[in-house]
């Protein structure tokens, strides 16, 4: 199978991002959202630490649950699910000692991750396709690997601000080599949880490391 033209080969080098339209089948997209509708419908709560998912940008994170906890750090290799900040509440249950949810648990989840892509089939069907195997190598990767898989929910009215970064300071490697796939599972515009991507931002300063 054939990866990018070289024209688009020629894109993707001059602005560090590159739009496929279509690149997923109706098919795959409609297994990959009934798969997260089955995740967020049926992972427990009893045995979750409510952990959030926070950027640095929040302006009280000293109260909450760091992106740097067992829970997060821990899950390279398992599907987890990580929570909106402020859809957990501000103070424990009188009754319970824990926090609770102030919404529904399918309208509070920020992220799902980090390993659908080898404990999900439908995500590990799409993620490991030979069409992503072929770009890769377009790319110039000798024996590409899948570090990392998420499924990022913009849920309606509730959402934290994540700031400008790059993957590779976070997915580091020297030199770097990190490059990501993100995937459209439903249709966004703008003001509607657009991925926001700034041509050339991957050349200037030299990356650094988190």
């Amino acid at each position: 199978m054939e990866g990018l033209t070289p024209t688009q080969l020629t894109t993707f080098h001059e602005k560090g991002y590159l739009v496929l339209p279509n690149h997923l089948t109706p098919t795959e997209i409609t297994s990959l959202l009934t798969e997260t509708h089955h995740l967020l419908d049926t992972f427990p709560l009893d045995t979750h630490p409510l952990t959030q998912f926070t950027t640095g940008d929040d302006l009280d994170t000293n109260s909450k649950p760091h992106v740097g906890d067992t829970y997060f750090l821990t899950s390279g290799d398992k599907i987890r699910y990580f929570f909106e900040p402020d859809a957990i509440s501000a103070t424990p249950d009188p009754t319970t000692g824990k926090p609770t949810l102030l919404k529904p648990k399918q309208q509070a989840v920020n992220k799902i991750g980090h390993s659908l892509h080898s404990l999900s089939e439908p995500f590990r069907a799409v993620s490991l396709c030979e069409r992503n195997a072929a770009i890769a190598r377009s790319l110039g990767f000798k024996d590409p690997r899948v570090l990392q898989s998420m499924v990022i929910c913009k849920q309606p009215g509730i959402g934290g601000a994540v700031p400008p970064h790059r993957d590779s300071e976070f997915l580091y490697t020297d030199p770097p080599s990190a490059v990501g796939w993100w995937f459209a599972l439903q249709d966004a515009g703008p003001g509607n949880a657009t991925l926001g991507m700034y041509p050339g931002s991957h050349r200037g300063r030299a990356g650094g490391r988190v």
